[in-house]
Order: structure tokens, then C-alpha cells, then sequence
């Protein structure tokens, strides 16, 4: 039912246009202004006997919109059809507001237009949140665009909604190539065939399998080259659930840890082969001593036995004449077996010498820092590249940390520094540390085999170390200072850099 208000005397009417928090103008057929409500008087300082009669564009409206608003006006008048626009009115005391204006034309009992009705809405502090929340997405978007680390948004179709900078760099897709396209376009099989299933077991579910907890997993370049990447999931809801994706290119990182294992365990054989080594030289040290002597007794023997004349004894001198032959080839065999040991070649080539000390801690320090190890490097940058034999250089170094660690076993403070510098004509590593130190007692004994006072120790790393850094025709002492602990230095000479870079 249509409820009809009686408004003869148009009080209603001014009322209404009295009271509404809306600005509110009539203007007559040539703009001045014939009726300003309190609305309109509130929003720009003006009373109502200061406008009334004057042109709005004479001074409500900012220089640069006058003729646009004029435009307006008579399009508004000369049409006789309602317009919609948006300017700036000037305050009395200078300051701008935006308003949104509807306007239409009053009309007399002839029909002839007699006024424009504007009406409008107070729009600035909207259009400022907008502005500001645009500059704000913005922000978020340098952001997002400078981040390292790939991000994607999906919806929950599986859509890709955003694709910043390092997802075009990691992907090789641009944004605008893949925007709206499924995401598992960027997984190998058999991930991308089941993608969809996932998601709508998830949406019909709710249930996180993969959600908000870091995965490794296969991700599928452009080109169709596959790579290890680490993978985060969250969601956010803002009327449809949007899913935000972080990808890591864990590439280099995995190369680094098959490098480590692949130098661990050539640490790890070189230096069962080192032992070995030093083991068997030390064995034939002391084996041939009494092979030496066994075969003097032997062949002493048999001299008497000659000059005796015994009848019967001609099968026992040739078989003591067997003995003394067999002690002696027994004896150069030993012999030979350790000067090939002693003699053996080292693998050299051009390697960064910072690069070789890094790997070497890194390998040694596994577990250390739970046991409360803190480490301190300090690397000299100019040190470049050296030539040296890059396993057994760390399985030095390896067996200088370790030998570092278990010193500081028992120590309150376990602090390890580990340095490189360059010299006039070497390079030195140290590595120091701040535990019980080197008895008197192994002192002079320090690098020779079997020399030990670790509990379990077989006492031949630092005697390898010594042969390995001798062959490299540099130094390895040890620094015994009066307070806690130890510094091993390491010397080794930079002659042959220039040689082997002439010749690459």
C-alpha cells in the first residue's frame, strides 16, 4: 500500500531539506544559489546569508574543476536530464572536501526548468581510506615483489591469483602468463594429477594436511626441469578462502649438503687410509729392527755350522742359508711398502682456501653447538685461491676441531676460533680454543704416532696432519699459551699459485 504524504504548503519538503545530514543546493537557472541547508552550511563553514545569491563556481569550487562543473550544470539545466559528478568544494577556512553529486532539474507549472536540485555526499574520508589502502596494497606489493622467496596466491579452485617477482625468476613463467591458470601447472606428475583431489578433500574436509608446516617437495620449472623446493601453506579468509603459497628454491642447498656428505665421507676414507697408513709405517719401523736381527742370527748359524765341518749339516745350513734369504726379502718388502707409504702423491689443485675451511667446520662441528660449542670465525677475504690437495688440507683441519672440541669437553667456556690470513709468502688457518690445554708430558711428543692423552685415543691424527702439511711443503705447530687452551697454526706456502693459474 503506497502511503500518500500531504504537502500542499511544502513544509514537508523543507523539513526534510532542513533536517537530512546530507548537503543539499538548489541552484536557480543561472547557478546562484537559492537554498544551502544546514548540511551544506556544517560541511563548509558558510552561513546561509553569506552564499545565497551567488554562483557555486564563483567560490565553492577549486579552480581546475569550474569549467567541469559548469559543463555539468548546463548539460544538467539545458537536457533537462539528471548527471552524476564528483568535485572538490572549498571550505571557508581553505580546506578541500570531495563530494559525489546527483542532480536533477525542478521543473514550474509551465514545465519550464526553474531550479537544479544538487545533492550530494561527503566522500573524503572515504576516497582518503581507499587512497590510503591502496597505497597501502601497494606497499604490501613492493613488498611482496622484493621478497627472495617465491609467493603465490590461490583460490579455492586452485587458481593462481598473484605470482610476485622471484616466482616469474624461480618458475620462469611471467605473471601474466599463468595468473588464472591452475597451480599445479608448476608440479611434476604424480603431484599435479592429484592437486584437485587435494583441494577438494581440503574444502569438503577441512582437514590440514599440508597446511601451515614447511614440506619439501619436486616443483616444475617452464622449461619442464624439475627442483627441490620447500613448500609453506597458509589460508586467510576474506569472504571466499584464498590460499597463500611460499616456495623456496632449495637447489643450492642441496648441492651444498651432497658436497658435504660426498667431502665427509672422502674425509672419512682418507682418513681410515691415513691411519692405515701411519699404522703400517709404524709397524715396519718396528718390524724391521727384529727381522734385521733374525737374520744376523740366522746367517751367524750358518757360518759356524760351515766352519764346524759337522758331517749331516749340508740340508741345515742350506736351510738356514733359506731363512736369512727369506728374512731379507721379507725385510725389503716392509721396506718398500713404507716408502711408498711415506712417498705418496697429494692431489693438488686451485682451491679457495676460505671455501676448504668452511667445509672442514662445518663437517667437524656437527653436534657441537648442543653441547654449548660457540663459534667464532675470522676469514681473511683477500686469500683467494691456493694450491693444495682440498681433502686431505680438511682432513687436517677436521682432525684440529675435533681434537679442539674434546678438549673443551669438561671446560665451562667452549669458544672456537677459527682464522685465515694472508702472509708474505704463506697462508696461515689457526684454529684456538679454550680447553685444558697440552700436558708437559706431550709437548715433544706431540706429533708423533701413538702419541696421545685422550682417553681412547689412538694418537696418529696429528702425526697424519704433520705428514699431510709436510708434503705440501708447509708447517703445522702448536702454540701453548699460559691461559686455557690451545692454538694449532697451519702454514702453508703460496709458490706455486701463480704457476697453476698460468697454466689452467
Amino acid at each position: 500500500m503506497r502511503l500518500a504524504l500531504d504537502d500542499n504548503d511544502g513544509s514537508l519538503t523543507d523539513q526534510i531539506i532542513e533536517t537530512v545530514d546530507t548537503p543539499i543546493v538548489i541552484l536557480g537557472p543561472n547557478g546562484s544559489i537559492k537554498r544551502f541547508n544546514p548540511a551544506s552550511q556544517k560541511l563548509t563553514g558558510y552561513a546561509s546569508d553569506e552564499v545565497l545569491g551567488r554562483k557555486v563556481w564563483e567560490f565553492l569550487i577549486i579552480d581546475e574543476e569550474i569549467d567541469g562543473v559548469r559543463a555539468v550544470f548546463e548539460k544538467t539545466r539545458g537536457e533537462d536530464t539528471p548527471t552524476h559528478f564528483t568535485n572538490y568544494w572549498k571550505r571557508k577556512d581553505g580546506q578541500h572536501r570531495l563530494l559525489e553529486w546527483s542532480n536533477k532539474t525542478i521543473h514550474d507549472r509551465s514545465g519550464k526548468v526553474s531550479y537544479v536540485l544538487a545533492t550530494g555526499v561527503d566522500i573524503t574520508d572515504a576516497q582518503a581510506t581507499k587512497l590510503q589502502l591502496s597505497e597501502t596494497q601497494a606497499y604490501l606489493m613492493s613488498i611482496i615483489d622484493a621478497s627472495p622467496i617465491a609467493i603465490i596466491t590461490i583460490n579455492e579452485r586452485g587458481e593462481l591469483q598473484s605470482f610476485n617477482r622471484q616466482a616469474e625468476e624461480c618458475f620462469g613463467y611471467k605473471a601474466a602468463e599463468v595468473l588464472g591458470e591452475n597451480v599445479k601447472l608448476l608440479m611434476p606428475e604424480p603431484d599435479q594429477s592429484r592437486h584437485d583431489q587435494y583441494m577438494g578433500q581440503y574444502m569438503e574436509t577441512g582437514e590440514k594436511r599440508i597446511m601451515e608446516r614447511a614440506r619439501s617437495v619436486l616443483a616444475k620449472r617452464r622449461n619442464g626441469e624439475q627442483f627441490p623446493a620447500m613448500l609453506h601453506v597458509s589460508e586467510f579468509k576474506d569472504g571466499q578462502p584464498t590460499f597463500v603459497g611460499f616456495i623456496e628454491d632449495i637447489t643450492d642447498q642441496k648441492m651444498t649438503e651432497r658436497r658435504l656428505k660426498e667431502t665427509q665421507f672422502q674425509l672419512q676414507h682418507a682418513g681410515r687410509v691415513g691411519a692405515m697408513g701411519e699404522i703400517a709405517t709404524s709397524i715396519a719401523h718396528e718390524l724391521n729392527q727384529p727381522l734385521t736381527a733374525a737374520a744376523s742370527f740366522a746367517g751367524a748359524v750358518s757360518l759356524k755350522l760351515k766352519k764346524a765341518e759337522y758331517a749331516g749339516c749340508e740340508d741345515a745350513i742350506e736351510l738356514l742359508d733359506d731363512v736369512v734369504s727369506e728374512i731379507r726379502r721379507a725385510s725389503e718388502i716392509i721396506r718398500q711398502m713404507r716408502e711408498f707409504i711415506r712417498n705418496r702423491k697429494t692431489a693438488k689443485s686451485l682451491h679457495n682456501v676460505n671455501q676448504v675451511v668452511q667445509e672442514a667446520a662445518t663437517i667437524s662441528l656437527i653436534g657441537a653447538e648442543s653441547e654449548g660449542v660457540k663459534l667464532e670465525t675470522s676469514l681473511d677475504d683477500d686469500l683467494g685461491e691456493l694450491q693444495l690437495d682440498r681433502i686431505q688440507i680438511q682432513q687436517v683441519l677436521v682432525n684440529l676441531i675435533r681434537n679442539a672440541v674434546d678438549a673443551m669437553k669438561d671446560c665451562d667456556e667452549k669458544r672456537l676460533k677459527i682464522s685465515t690470513a694472508k702472509r708474505v709468502g704463506f697462508v696461515e688457518i689457526t684454529v684456538e680454543d679454550t680447553g685444558a690445554g697440552i700436558s708437559d708430558e706431550m709437548k715433544e711428543r706431540l706429533f708423533e704416532p701413538f702419541a696421545t692423552n685422550k682417553e681412547g685415543g689412538v694418537g696418529i691424527g696429528l702425526s697424519i696432519s704433520k705428514a699431510i702439511i709436510d708434503a705440501h711443503q708447509g708447517e703445522i705447530f702448536a702454540n701453548i699459551r699460559d691461559s686455557p687452551g690451545t692454538v694449532f697454526t697451519v702454514k702453508l706456502p703460496e709458490g706455486a699459485y701463480d704457476e697453476a693459474r698460468n697454466h689452467r
